[in-house]
C-alpha cells in the first residue's frame, strides 16, 4: 500500500511538471500572439496555445510521466473536452466579467489540469493487466 501510494505521488509530480511546462508554453503562446496581435480573437490565441500545449504534453506523459505509450486518440480526446472546458470558462469570463485578453486566457487555462490528469491516468495512459 504503502508503495503504490508513493508511486502514484511520483507519477503526480512527474504529471504537474510536465502539465507545468506545457501550461508555460501555452501561456507564452497566448502572450506572444496577444501582444503582437491584440485584435486576434482569445479563442484563436487560446487554440493556438493549446495546439502547442498538446504536442509538449502528449511527449512529455509519454516518456516522462507514465512511461508507456498510452493511446494518442484517447489522450487528444480528453486534452479535447479539457480545451472545451477551458472555453467555456474563457466565455464565461469575458461574458460576465471585465476580464479579458490575455488574462482571461490564464485564469481559464489554469482551471483544466486536475480534470486532465484524472482523465490520463485512469483512461488515456491506464496501465493494461498483464
Amino acid at each position: 500500500m504503502k508503495r503504490r501510494l508513493k508511486r502514484e505521488a511520483k507519477t503526480a509530480a512527474r504529471f504537474g511538471l510536465v502539465g507545468g511546462v506545457a501550461t508555460a508554453a501555452h501561456l507564452t503562446i497566448a502572450a506572444i500572439l496577444s501582444a503582437l496581435w491584440p485584435a486576434l480573437s482569445e479563442f484563436l490565441v487560446n487554440l493556438c496555445g493549446f495546439l502547442v500545449a498538446f504536442q509538449i504534453s502528449l511527449i512529455g506523459h509519454r516518456r516522462l510521466t507514465f512511461r508507456r505509450r498510452g493511446k494518442a486518440r484517447r489522450f487528444f480526446t480528453l486534452a479535447l473536452l479539457g480545451f472545451v472546458l477551458n472555453n467555456g470558462v474563457l466565455a464565461m469570463l469575458l461574458a460576465s466579467t471585465r476580464v479579458s485578453g490575455f488574462w482571461a486566457i490564464g485564469i481559464a487555462t489554469l482551471t483544466v489540469p486536475v480534470i486532465t490528469y484524472v482523465g490520463s491516468r485512469l483512461w488515456a495512459f491506464r496501465e493494461h493487466p498483464r
